[in-house]
């Protein structure tokens, strides 16, 4: 893209179909840059002021009830939105409303990259955002999302599908990364980050140098571990493609993502919704989707780095008619379970973060029900003096008002009418919130106690 148009183009405050301009004539598809606002970061200015571009069909009618697709360019600096426009505009040709997130730092977007941290929470604020703008909030289907990604953005998909582990309805990554750096043989930092320096770099600045065994920086590194927190997601359904000798991002960030769920599994075939698929780079090995005996290039299982649409492609002939289709469900999260807190997890009930977001991780066991919630929290990182802030959506349970408890303890009372905020939950503790059933006042107590006398009245002395 030119620089002039790119500057033309942030200079846009509103969601404005831009078909018409320049842009729009390079568009095969109806295309508008928009700002949002984070929900997690500020800076000097306030919320950071953050740049999306949605693509959608030119024919997009109030009523098309169209599925949003998300997609994430890649890690290095010089990944931005041209690098994803085949991508976006692909899926907006195929009737999706496509959503192009320019990370921090990167196409006017504020604030400072931290591969994998808070920036994650950016696709959430992009999608949210999107379904309340005037043009889209008619035409898109807000039960009906899902995130794609390539090498870096294949690396935030895993991270998003374990943060928001009830959100999207599915999630395919090619050729990202799992493990930023945590594990010391096959963290990315020395497998895969390291062909070509720049990545490396990249990491010392925004993460730090696992090597050098720090505690802090290990911590830091455990809680951008998407493949610790894979557990999380046995909901969406998942699709990690890779080839079998990808050197920057290795199959073992999807292999581990996948194992490590099914090693987690209470239940056979609970984690039947990951699908690792190893292709080979020679292009011999497909797969026959149409049964028709001949091998189209979207049946070759060749998911190569250097041509993300090629991939795209290939990948989505897995799943992408099913989900146009609306035959994926949305996923709904188990009224109990225990989490991964990889920095932190946002659910549609409830929402954790250890530390600042980005440098601590733990285990959440959680249950909601209409009488009472629980929540109890062990840190899992080196620095467990570490505590989350909790927030909780209340209004499931019975009642006004609940009790709030903290290790057996009451601690106070909250309405169940507003959001609860917990902001000191720390490793061992365990937090209930208990539906208050109201005293009866006086009134109700003495009409009770009539309607009683006059029950005992109507009863018929035993015989003598």
């Amino acid at each position: 893209m030119q620089p002039a148009l790119v500057q033309r183009l942030i200079a846009a405050t509103a969601l404005v179909a831009v078909s018409s301009t320049a842009l729009g004539q390079r568009c095969g598809t109806g295309c508008t840059l928009y700002d949002y606002k984070s929900s997690v970061t500020t800076d000097a200015g306030g919320a950071l002021d953050l740049k999306a571009f949605a693509f959608y069909p030119r024919d997009l009618a109030v009523g098309a009830s169209a599925p949003i697709a998300v997609v994430m360019h890649g890690y290095s600096p010089q990944s931005t939105f041209g690098d994803m426009r085949p991508q976006a505009e692909r899926l907006a040709n195929l009737g999706f409303v496509t959503v192009l997130v320019a990370m921090r730092g990167r196409d006017g977007s504020d604030g400072v990259r931290d591969s994998g941290g808070l920036e994650i929470y950016d696709i959430y604020d992009a999608v949210e955002h999107l379904k309340q703008a005037a043009f889209f909030a008619p035409r898109g289907n807000p039960g009906n999302v899902h995130d794609t990604g390539f090498s870096g953005g294949g690396g935030n998909v895993m991270s998003a599908l374990t943060k928001f582990p009830d959100y999207f309805n599915l999630g395919s990554s090619h050729f990202g990364m799992s493990d930023y750096g945590f594990d010391p043989a096959n963290g990315w930092y020395v497998k895969g980050a390291n062909v070509g320096v720049t990545r490396t770099l990249q990491l010392d600045a925004d993460v730090g140098n696992p090597t050098t065994g720090a505690p802090a920086v290990l911590d830091r590194y455990q809680a951008r571990a998407s493949n610790l927190a894979s557990k999380n997601n046995p909901y969406s359904e998942i699709h990690l493609f890779v080839n079998s000798d990808e050197t920057i991002c290795p199959p073992v960030n999807s292999t581990s993502y996948r194992d490590n769920a099914v090693a987690a599994a209470t239940t056979p075939g609970e984690f039947d919704n990951i699908t690792v698929h190893i292709g080979q780079s020679n292009g011999a090995e497909w797969v026959d989707h149409n049964g028709d005996g001949v091998q189209q290039d979207t049946e070759t299982q060749n998911f190569p780095h250097s041509n993300g649409l090629a991939s795209q492609g290939r990948g989505e002939a897995w799943y992408l008619d099913r989900l146009k289709a609306g035959q994926i469900p949305a996923p709904v999260l188990n009224d109990a379970d225990e989490l991964f807190v990889a920095g932190w997890v946002k659910t549609r009930p409830f929402e954790l973060f250890l530390g600042d977001g980005q440098n601590a991780a733990g285990v959440l066991d959680y249950a909601l029900g209409a009488d009472e919630m629980r929540f109890s929290l062990e840190i899992a990182s080196q620095d467990q003096d570490k505590v989350g802030r909790l927030r909780v959506d209340l209004s499931r349970l019975t009642g006004p008002t609940a009790i709030v408890e903290l290790n057996g303890e009451r601690i106070g009372t909250a309405p169940t009418s507003q959001l609860f905020e917990y902001g000191t939950l720390g490793d061992g503790d365990t937090l209930r919130l208990v539906a208050e059933i109201p005293e009866p006042t006086g009134a109700a107590i003495t009409a009770a106690a009539a309607i009683g006398c006059a029950a005992a009245g109507k009863r018929k002395s035993p015989p003598k």
